[in-house]
């Protein structure tokens, strides 16, 4: 967070010097210093899923309310934005604002209270999304460390597995190999014995000569 307090310092009416203030006070339009308790949270922060909450919501939870009079913080705002002063001097916007303040006897203390308070709402909750943020941090990190050692274990189990299964073809494959060897040399044996059992085949001369008949006597 950075280290700023904007309402550590205010300006009185009736002396224009700017007065350093002590954290966790301010200063009213006499000079007099106001004391402006840290809010508490006094209920959970309406939230929609992960979505962070609204700063009206954040307001809600720290119990912070309207003045009586209504005269918020905001409605100063919009006097100050109004047609009229929006591109005025500081001065001039300033002491339009104290006059209507005065005008409708609403002490300029209350509006600062009002501003102070919603800030110190804001930072309060801030503190508290930064620590449950921190323990989330913490929680996921020690869930991705069981992930990673899981994903390890797991990814051990499986090539081991898979060097097994790589060990069973290699012995698979070198006993049929060796199989093979064997069925060669069965099929030799039994050709061996077979080869006598086939009868061998002799073959005819090419040509015979006749003989010749003896002369006939009734010649």
């Amino acid at each position: 967070m950075a280290e700023k307090k904007w309402y550590n310092v205010f300006v009185s009416v009736e002396d224009e010097e700017n007065k350093a203030v002590e954290p966790g006070q301010s200063v009213d339009t006499k000079g007099s210093r106001l004391e402006i308790a840290e809010p508490q949270l006094e209920q959970p922060v309406a939230r929609v899923g992960e979505e962070l909450p609204s700063f009206q919501a954040i307001y809600q939870a720290f119990g912070i309310k309207e003045p009586a009079t209504g005269f918020t913080v905001y409605r100063a705002e919009e006097l100050l934005n109004s047609i009229h002063l929006k591109n005025a001097a500081p001065d001039i916007r300033r002491s339009a604002l104290m006059v209507a303040l005065e005008a409708l006897r609403i002490p300029a203390e209350e509006v600062i209270q009002d501003a102070v308070k919603r800030d110190k709402a804001l930072t309060q909750f801030e503190k508290i999304e930064e620590r449950r943020l921190r323990e989330m941090e913490q929680k996921k990190s020690e869930e991705n460390k069981r992930l990673q050692e899981e994903m390890e274990r797991i990814f051990n189990e499986i090539r081991e597995k898979m060097e097994d299964n790589n060990a069973a073809v290699k012995e698979a494959r070198d006993k049929f190999q060796a199989w093979q060897e064997d069925k060669e040399k069965e099929e030799r044996r039994l050709s061996g014995v077979l080869q006598y059992f086939v009868q061998q085949e002799v073959s005819e001369p090419a040509h015979t000569p006749r003989r010749r008949r003896a002369p006939s006597s009734d010649n």
